[in-house]
């Protein structure tokens, strides 16, 4: 299976990333990121070209890392600076990838160097937005990117499969639309009724038994989605304004065909500067994905025995749009680079 190369995926969470050299394999290649001597992160090829030992499992000389097998050292353009063997020839490198750190993210390019325009880096707005708590982690998904997606862009399993998010007894009717924005697939599920779940209760205090709820989930190509969660009384009429607002940056990387990084983010703008609140939001949310999505999503990709989506004739029900309209722009982008 092909991956869209020529676009900016995540790599790691600035935050995460130090001068510890860190294996990563995005869209079937094997990287090694590290950070030089002035905090600058770097990305190379993680293969050796001399016996293909991992570079991730050497140390850094300086601004440089080391074969762990026979010494050779590549600097952070990927040239040999150093041969214990002989000269340090221009013809001696590994591959060198771009790098850009924006919204708390580390962003490589896959594709070809020349291409890599940082102008084509997602918009996380909120992300800078002072009014907002964030706090961040990753899952590492035993699925394919776009079960991941497909996952993300149908809101309606929340209310069955996390309890955290929504209350799986609740009766309130569910609206939910999608349509397509310029590059961007947008589904809405909205609920002017709905029952307070511990989400809500854990940011907001005196929070009503029944409140109003719209989810709005923006997926960007390849695999970028940003979404809004506003909550306020029940029938609140301007849900643009409402009382909590949380929004979320779902950022995926294709790791391999079966096998995808997951970088998430959740903001609040309730309660911040309180650890407490941060933490039991952190571990709330991180649940939801890590003991619930994955372990349901691997479980469908294991079920799919390396079959195509489309080739298995599945059963597409309306609230399938959002995912079909993306999979269909996926295809039509993978289409025209291998032209």
């Amino acid at each position: 299976m092909p991956f869209i190369r020529e676009s900016w995926y995540p790599a790691s969470w600035s935050s995460s990333l130090g001068a510890e050299p860190v294996a990563r394999t995005f869209l079937g290649e094997e990287v090694v990121l590290y950070r030089d001597s002035q905090g600058t992160a770097v990305a190379l090829s993680n293969i050796c070209p001399h016996r293909f030992a991992a570079l991730a499992k050497g140390k850094l000389h300086g601004d440089a890392i080391a074969c762990p097998y026979h010494g050779l050292r590549f600097g952070p353009d990927g040239r040999c600076v150093h041969n214990p063997h002989g000269p340090a020839t221009g013809a001696i490198r590994v591959r060198s990838y771009s790098l850009v750190e924006r919204h708390g993210m580390v962003w490589i390019w896959m594709g070809q160097a020349e291409n890599a325009d940082p102008a084509k880096i997602p918009v996380l707005s909120a992300r800078e937005d002072a009014q907002f708590d964030w706090v961040e982690g990753y899952l590492h998904v035993e699925g394919n990117y776009q079960l991941v997606i497909d996952n993300l862009l149908d809101l309606t399993h929340v209310e069955f499969l996390h309890p955290f998010l929504a209350d799986p007894s609740d009766t309130f009717p569910t609206e939910v639309t999608c349509h397509e924005e310029g590059e961007q697939v947008i589904s809405q599920y909205n609920r002017p009724q709905c029952k307070r779940t511990p989400l809500v209760a854990g940011l907001w205090n005196d929070a009503p038994e029944v409140i109003s709820l719209l989810s709005v989930m923006r997926w960007q190509a390849p695999a970028n989605l940003v979404q809004r969660n506003c909550f306020d009384v029940a029938r609140h009429a301007d849900m643009a304004n409402a009382h909590v607002q949380v929004p979320f940056c779902h950022l995926l990387t294709p790791e391999t065909e079966t096998t995808t990084h997951y970088f998430w983010a959740g903001g609040r703008n309730q309660l911040q500067g309180v650890p407490a609140v941060s933490e039991g939001f952190r571990l709330g949310v991180e649940g939801a994905f890590k003991n619930e999505d994955e372990p349901m999503i691997a479980d469908i990709q294991g079920r799919m025995k390396g079959r195509e989506l489309f080739d298995m004739k599945p059963l597409l029900l309306p609230i399938d749009k959002s995912a079909v309209l993306a999979r269909r722009r996926v295809s039509a982008l993978l289409k025209t680079e291998l032209a």
